[in-house]
């Protein structure tokens, strides 16, 4: 397998571990979840975690992209989404 092929790997791995912690503590919780957010939800990370590992050789200096910050780029890939939605955001 390519190492592009397991960052791939281990960022979607990362993105289903951050979804299946929100599941268990809604449940826990015992909070009902939309499953249609969470879809969406989930494609966001899964193509956050797509373009950072496309990019990784522009963002070395930055972030650089490795199996363990892959897994950490794909559970922390809605932080990174909000953060850049809020970027874009005009200030009102």
């Amino acid at each position: 397998m390519s190492p592009i092929a397991e960052l791939y790997l281990m960022g979607l791995g990362g993105v289903i571990l951050h979804l299946l912690t929100k599941l268990y503590n809604a449940k826990k919780k015992g909070i009902k979840l939309d499953g249609g957010l969470e879809l969406i939800s989930v494609g966001i990370s899964a193509l956050i975690v797509l373009l950072f590992v496309f990019a990784k050789d522009d963002l070395k200096a930055f972030y650089p992209l490795n199996t363990f910050t892959a897994i950490l780029l794909g559970y922390s890939a809605q932080s990174v989404a909000r953060q850049l939605f809020k970027m874009a955001m005009p200030k009102k």
